[in-house]
């Protein structure tokens, strides 16, 4: 009895509990699935749809999602079928593309890597599977101090066409995590939107000095007037309070010619006097 009280009084367990069986209810649907997050990986829902939410309002007919940490694939794949349902909800195309280097995790070059918790070797990938089953995703496999810059490169026209939205960062080590980071580093805009909703996976149970917050906090230092910060009070805006709202980051990048543009339909615009 003592267990289960204990796995109870975790508000993820409780939460994870809640989300299968308000899934189970007749007539709940795809559409009521998405609307209160009862769906596989909702952070990853949430990403993409404000993803394709932004890329509407600023007037974009596409936009790319990523992964950073791809291990198995079950995430990616996760990513492939929500974007699925919010192109076709929202008309704009939608790109998936998962970074890994396809062969287990590296070892760690730095103490802020967490190598307490995670080690060489950790999340292998079957990619004939994976591949098998990613349908139009994109699977870039390899060093990612070498893929991701050349991705950009190669891929520069298309992601004019379809600016990154949203982003994943799994990638445990804080080492890795800042090689990811490359993708906000340089200086074109055209690739990425005004501001990027972003998953930090693995901030449960660290620290600001370590892992993917140690990243972060070195990545704001080093660019003001780019900032990735932490959306403030989205529990309160995010149906059942889940705990994967505190997790939810948003790239700001101030310089963008697109920063100021104003999102129609983001919010009201007028608050008149209660009678």
């Amino acid at each position: 009895m003592a267990d289960v009280l204990w796995e109870w009084s975790k508000s993820g367990t409780r939460h994870a509990a809640l989300h299968r069986l308000l899934r189970r209810l007749p007539g709940t649907g795809s559409a009521g699935a998405y609307r209160f997050g009862l769906v596989q990986r909702p952070h990853y829902a949430y990403g993409v749809r404000r993803a394709t939410e932004l890329a509407a309002r600023l007037g974009h007919r596409g936009v790319t999602v990523v992964e950073f940490g791809v291990a198995g694939g079950n995430g990616l794949l996760a990513l492939a079928e929500h974007a699925r349902y919010y192109a076709a909800a929202t008309g704009v195309a939608v790109r998936v593309v998962g970074f890994d280097s396809g062969a287990g995790m590296p070892a760690a070059t730095d103490p802020r890597d967490i190598p307490y918790l995670f080690g060489p070797g950790f999340y292998t990938m079957d990619h004939d599977r994976l591949r098998a089953r990613l349908g139009e995703a994109e699977l870039v496999l390899g060093d990612l101090a070498e893929t991701l810059p050349a991705y950009l490169t190669s891929r520069a026209e298309l992601l004019r066409h379809h600016p990154l939205g949203f982003v994943s960062l799994d990638l445990d080590y804080y080492s890795s995590t800042v090689t990811a980071l490359e993708v906000f580093r340089r200086p074109a805009h055209e690739h990425l939107l005004p501001r990027v909703t972003c998953y930090l996976d693995d901030l449960p149970g660290t620290i600001e000095q370590i892992g993917e917050a140690a990243a972060i906090a070195d990545f704001n230092a080093d660019h003001p007037a780019r900032p990735i910060g932490r959306v403030l009070g989205l529990r309160a805006f995010t149906p059942f309070d889940p705990p994967w709202a505190d997790q939810i980051y948003v790239h700001h990048r101030l310089d963008h010619p697109d920063y100021a543009r104003l999102e129609v339909g983001a919010t009201g615009d007028q608050l008149p006097l209660s009678p």
